[in-house]
């Protein structure tokens, strides 16, 4: 032993771990516009990327609060936001959870002339559904729950704004289409 010691000092700096965490207004129905919060890490340092899972339009996004992101099909979607700055990475999964949303879809023999009925069916969605149909002015009956509703009679001539709402009756996603239809008068003979 000599007695003599040394002593050597070094500075390093210590990165700030991001923290990767979010939120999101799913459930949602398929096709209906979703919106992701981050509740994480938050400012210009830190760079952000998202994965919505299968079925997401877009599939992807580098913003910190994306949204009206949309998914084509249904079921339980894994989605990911990785936070990176600093060198330093952290990364947060859920899985959400998208609705069936029915199809719908319109046929019918019309036009026709008033007091001539008019025929109706649904193309869309017929399994775990109602139908809720609206015919417009001057139908007879106005309404109906029917998949194919028939012999409607119009009492009116011109354009008919004819609605069907089909709703899921296990998820409660419903979707509208409305389709125009003439409506001829009758000619009177005498």
């Amino acid at each position: 032993t000599t007695g003599c010691s040394d002593v050597a000092t070094a500075s390093f700096n210590i990165n700030q771990s991001p923290v990767a965490s979010f939120t999101s207004t799913a459930p949602q129905c398929a096709t209906s516009a979703i919106d992701f919060t981050n509740t994480g890490s938050t400012g210009s340092n830190w760079a952000y990327s998202w994965s919505f899972g299968v079925g997401a339009v877009p599939a992807t996004s580098t913003a910190e609060n994306p949204s009206s992101i949309q998914y084509s099909s249904s079921g339980t979607k894994t989605v990911t936001l990785t936070v990176t700055g600093g060198g330093c990475t952290q990364t947060a999964t859920q899985s959400i959870v998208i609705s069936a949303t029915p199809t719908v879809g319109i046929y019918t023999n019309a036009p026709q002339c008033t007091g001539v009925p008019v025929n109706f069916a649904n193309t869309g969605s017929s399994t775990n559904v109602t139908w809720a149909w609206d015919f417009g002015s001057g139908a007879t009956p106005a309404v109906s729950n029917d998949q194919f509703p028939q012999n409607v009679v119009y009492s009116t001539a011109g354009f008919k704004g004819v609605s069907l709402t089909i709703t899921d009756t296990t998820s409660g996603c419903s979707v509208t289409e409305i389709i125009p239809i003439t409506i001829n008068q009758s000619p009177t003979a005498s």
